[in-house]
């Protein structure tokens, strides 16, 4: 299944929240730093127009015309609501109702910006996690206008985010423009592992579970990369690095199909993988449906069927079913 966005523009940053409707997918738009839409048992998109975030500060008055700038997005259901967080290059985290548009917590002019922000995806708490761009600081929200928790600071310039509460416990993970990558506990544990990339760029990342022990995957460069977090298994990854990808690998996710542990990647090349994590190889063909880098995936269940999306700068969402391909 394929759908474009109505903007016709690239799609920055998307997550997928289940609602009392069905599942939902909420869309950065580059066009105008705004937000969309899109049912996909549906194929409906909406456009989300939402109050400034801003709008509080008192410098707001000096900059009548400035709007939301919103290139990452994450969203939890919290209270029979839709809660989104969001941000982008030129604004701080604020919170909105996604249905009414309205600010739950609204942001500051000079607020640090934001680098990435991820909803703790699994049973539990609603969390989101946040990394600003300058103040090179992680943090833990809930869906409230309660203040953050701080995870960890100086942790380096952050360029990806991933946070779970289905591992048995509950992670984050981030990675850096040059820091490696490092995974901590929620809601404000302490720092569990950290991985050296030799400087290398590492651009996304995910958590899963492979045979008992938490595993960080991570894309750096146009390889990905898969540890343990188990202390016994040291600092090298558990295989050596998973290669086709062309350019860089921009997104990964991971799912569970049929105990087979997969991940999803995709890349400035244009195309959409997968791979069986305990053996490192890719199923299946390469993907081809994009018209540009894919920058964003995402699995899920729609319908009885394990998917993943993706999307990126042709402005289009590619669902793939994952089952027909693992086979």
């Amino acid at each position: 299944m394929s759908s474009e966005v109505p903007s016709s523009s690239r799609i920055m940053n998307f997550t997928l929240v289940e609602t009392a409707a069905g599942p939902l997918v909420v869309c950065a738009d580059s066009n105008y730093g705004g937000v969309w839409t899109w049912d996909p048992l549906r194929d409906v998109w909406q456009e989300r127009p939402l109050a400034f975030a801003c709008g509080g500060d008192p410098l707001a008055a000096q900059y009548p015309d400035a709007a939301n700038d919103i290139h990452s997005v994450a969203a939890v259901m919290s209270g029979g609501r839709v809660v989104l967080a969001a941000g982008g290059d030129e604004q701080g985290v604020a919170f909105w109702d996604l249905e009414s548009g309205e600010l739950i917590r609204g942001a500051r002019f000079d607020d640090p910006y934001l680098a990435a922000i991820t909803e703790v995806r699994g049973e539990g708490s609603p969390l989101f996690v946040s990394a600003t761009q300058y103040a090179e600081e992680i943090l833990v929200w809930g869906p409230s206008a309660e203040a953050p928790v701080e995870l960890l600071n100086e942790v380096g310039r952050i360029a990806c985010l991933t946070a779970s509460h289905g591992l048995g416990f509950s992670l984050a993970a981030a990675g850096g423009m040059d820091e490696g990558a490092a995974v901590w506990g929620l809601p404000a544990g302490g720092e569990v592992r950290t991985f050296d990339t030799d400087e290398k760029r590492v651009l996304a990342v995910s958590l899963t579970k492979l045979a008992g022990d938490p595993l960080l995957v991570a894309g750096i460069e146009d390889e990905i990369h898969v540890w343990s977090l188990a202390d016994e298994h040291g600092d090298d990854p558990i295989h050596d690095p998973l290669t086709g990808h062309e350019d860089a690998v921009l997104a990964v996710d991971t799912a569970v199909i049929d105990e087979r542990v997969l991940a999803v990647s995709g890349g400035d090349d244009a195309t959409v993988r997968l791979w069986d994590l305990a053996t490192g190889t890719q199923l299946g063909d390469t993907l081809i449906g994009h018209g540009g880098s894919v920058e964003t995936v995402q699995t899920a269940i729609l319908n009885g069927h394990h998917v993943a999306l993706s999307a990126g700068r042709d402005g289009r969402i590619n669902i793939w079913d994952l089952q027909a391909i693992a086979r």
